[in-house]
């Protein structure tokens, strides 16, 4: 009996310190075939709808408008921020389709894969960044949620980047990856 509870205990601490290190969603699958394309999207149900991606720990997104997953993202970013093991799964959805990315922070680096991309390979960034700001002649403020390896990165370099016609502005400026449907 004693040997039963030892065990029983032993097994409890084990699956308790291993679980406070780590925040992966479960529904979000870290997998790659033997090219190291990432291949994680195929768990995503064909007629997914927001409120079951919400259910699952999804952000979710309409036009750049957030629809639900607030907290499951606040939570994402406090863990990645404390150097703890997490993902998220996040459903932006246009006029034109629904899109999704997984992001990752593993291993103290962030990695993310798009649904819509060719490029699934890794690709680790130091840095997330919520960057804000007002765009030239627009009403209101916007949001860049970038990934980059610069943390001085400004919302100004990034609008800078998106909206010039000359490549020596567009190299002069550190490369950033945008995550999608992170908008006011």
């Amino acid at each position: 009996m004693k040997k039963v509870l030892v065990v029983i205990s032993l097994v409890s601490v084990i699956l308790l310190i291993s679980s406070c290190g780590s925040a992966i969603n479960k529904n979000v699958e870290y997998s790659f075939d033997a090219n190291g394309n990432y291949t994680g999207f195929k768990t995503v149900p064909k007629d997914y709808t927001p409120e079951q991606a919400e259910k699952d720990g999804c952000y979710i997104s309409k036009n750049l408008k957030e629809i639900g997953g607030e907290k499951e993202w606040t939570k994402f970013v406090n863990n990645a921020a404390k150097g703890k093991d997490s993902s998220i799964r996040i459903m932006s959805i246009y006029d034109e389709g629904t899109y999704y990315e997984d992001l990752f922070f593993m291993d103290g680096s962030y990695q993310i894969f798009d649904s819509s991309s060719e490029d699934l390979k890794i690709h680790k960034y130091k840095y997330l960044l919520d960057l804000k700001g007002r765009m030239p002649n627009a009403k209101k403020d916007s949001r860049f949620v970038v990934l980059t390896d610069d943390r001085t990165l400004t919302y100004e370099k990034v609008s800078m980047s998106l909206l010039s016609s000359s490549m020596n502005v567009i190299s002069s400026i550190s490369s950033y990856k945008i995550v999608a449907g992170m908008g006011f």
